[in-house]
């Protein structure tokens, strides 16, 4: 399941997303210093994050700089009442950034949320192509820096795991290939039992 990081200090609003956005596996926060900490120091992955500009301590632009300055590439949309012009032409310097003006409907959040994950996946299938052509070249270097983008897109997914293993099988690292094998084994069962 995909899942998305809510900050946003009212209550009520985080409530109102997550209530909207049920389909998706779902954390709250109230401030920039929980997110970072959570992302930063605990090394967790999400698919997206919805921020509030104005928040307690930081911002919700020093969050985007914070992430982006940590090679953190996961979309982000920002949801806000009030937003001076030069504010947004700031965070639209970053990619994968999108904004949504509060209040909004349903419809507004699901269809944007939708085309910042599906971006996030056409960009896998994208390295996934090319993993796969390089392997089948024997170019082992571009093919690993495709692969090392899939585990960052998706790190929950399989694929990069068993394109690993064959890569380090090419290489003659079998041991670390089958370190690969076993835990792409581990998140395929994982991913049945949760359709299950």
């Amino acid at each position: 399941m995909r899942k998305i990081l809510i900050i946003d200090d009212e209550r009520n609003v985080r409530l109102l997303i997550e209530k909207f956005l049920d389909e998706y596996e779902i954390d709250s926060l109230i401030s920039v210093e929980e997110a970072l900490k959570k992302i930063v120091e605990n090394k967790l992955k999400y698919d997206l994050i919805i921020t509030d500009l104005k928040l307690p301590g930081k911002s919700g632009l020093e969050l985007i700089r914070e992430l982006r300055n940590n090679a953190y590439e996961c979309p982000i949309l920002v949801v806000s009442a009030y937003v001076k012009p030069e504010i947004l032409s700031e965070i639209f310097k970053y990619d994968k950034v999108d904004f949504l003006s509060k209040p909004f409907t349903k419809d507004e959040l699901t269809k944007k949320v939708k085309s910042l994950i599906e971006e996030q996946k056409d960009s896998f299938d994208k390295a996934l192509r090319n993993a796969n052509k390089y392997l089948e070249l024997g170019e082992l270097n571009k093919a690993e820096k495709m692969i090392k983008q899939m585990f960052y897109i998706l790190p929950s997914s399989p694929i990069p795991h068993y394109l690993m293993y064959e890569l380090l099988k090419k290489r003659g690292n079998i041991n670390l290939a089958e370190k690969h094998l076993k835990a792409a084994k581990a998140l395929d069962e994982e991913e049945n039992n949760e359709k299950n």
